[in-house]
Parts: C-alpha cells; sequence; structure tokens
C-alpha cells in the first residue's frame, strides 16, 4: 500500500508539473489532486523537494535497469534523454524553478548506481583487480560527464536536432574508454 500510495501522490505530481513550475505547486495541490489528506503526504515526503527526488530516481530505476547489458554504457542516457524528450514540459517547469546544481545533483544521484555497474562491469573482464578507489574515480567521471550532458542538454531547452548528433558524438568518444581508464589506473603494462 505505501509504495501505492508514493506512486499516486508522484502522478499527481507530474501531472501538476507538466502544466505549472515547481514553485507554483503546493502540498494541496498534490492532496487534492490525488485525493489524500496532508498528513499521508508528510508520512512519505519531507516536503515538495523531496517528492521531486523519489520521482527523479524512481523514473531512472526504471528506466536503466532496462539496459542490463552495459556493453554500450550511453544506451542508458539514450533511454533517461528519451524519457526527458517525452516529458519536455514537466522538465523544464522543474530545472527553471529549482536550482541547477539541486538538479544536477539529483540526476547524478540517479545515474551512479547505472555507471557504478558499468565500470564494475568492465572491470570484471581485466587480467589484474582494479582497486575500489580507481573504480569510484571512474565512476565518478563517467557520472559527472552524464550529468553536465544532460544539464546543458535541458539548459538548450531540450533541442531535438541536437540530441541524436550529440548522443553519436558522445557514443563514439566514449566507446572503449572506461576499460582505458580502469587499465591506465592499475597500471596495467599492455597499456604503457
Amino acid at each position: 500500500m505505501s509504495l501505492t500510495t508514493k506512486r499516486a501522490l508522484a502522478e499527481s505530481f507530474r501531472k501538476l508539473l507538466s502544466k505549472r513550475g515547481l514553485d507554483k505547486i503546493t502540498v494541496k495541490d498534490i492532496v487534492e489532486d490525488c485525493g489524500v489528506n496532508r498528513q499521508t503526504f508528510y508520512y512519505h515526503f519531507h516536503d515538495i523537494y523531496d517528492l521531486l527526488e523519489w520521482v527523479l530516481k524512481d523514473t531512472a530505476e526504471k528506466l536503466l535497469s532496462q539496459e542490463a547489458d552495459y556493453s554500450d554504457w550511453t544506451a542508458g542516457l539514450e533511454s533517461v534523454m528519451e524519457f526527458i524528450q517525452e516529458n519536455r514540459i514537466l522538465v523544464l517547469n522543474a530545472y527553471n524553478s529549482i536550482s541547477h546544481e539541486t538538479l544536477a545533483d539529483d540526476i547524478k544521484q540517479c545515474l551512479r548506481p547505472y555507471t557504478s555497474e558499468l565500470v564494475q562491469s568492465q572491470a570484471r573482464d581485466m587480467d589484474r583487480p582494479v582497486a575500489q578507489e580507481d573504480l569510484d574515480f571512474v565512476t565518478d567521471i563517467f557520472t559527472l560527464t552524464a550529468s553536465g550532458f544532460i544539464m546543458e542538454w535541458i539548459g538548450k531547452n531540450l533541442k531535438r536536432e541536437d540530441t541524436t548528433r550529440r548522443l553519436e558524438r558522445f557514443r563514439a568518444a566514449a566507446n572503449g574508454s572506461v576499460r582505458f581508464m580502469l587499465q591506465n589506473l592499475a597500471g596495467d603494462p599492455a597499456q604503457t
């Protein structure tokens, strides 16, 4: 029941956010749309920003869990960008209503588990074990790169014509780079 209620609150929030900015939405608006009371909202979320963070994480988990192959790490990024494009108004309302740093942090939190799994999958195939510090460092690099890529694209009002071209360039630039970075950090003699 609890997850069902959270999802219902999230759906009401998404519906409202697709019509107006985050700063124009109140808890009262959400609970009235959802048909629950304020106490129910506060049982699940501290405030609207907590709800926004949960919505982003929940959506990212669904999108990125579909990309279980990890052979092309930009496939997950492409899924996220397609979702953002399909929910353009909602995303732009959030982007224009909260600090960009907050949204970027939320996007990084959403992407990190995916990039971490991707980096670890590349490390499993290496001849030498990779230190956790190196795994974390490469994960941070790719998480920051992907979130920066998404934030810049959102800041340019999600121009569709830029999406495919930029994603293809990004894919070409990133191809093989996770393994290359891990090998360099591990001091793999075959790569020096």
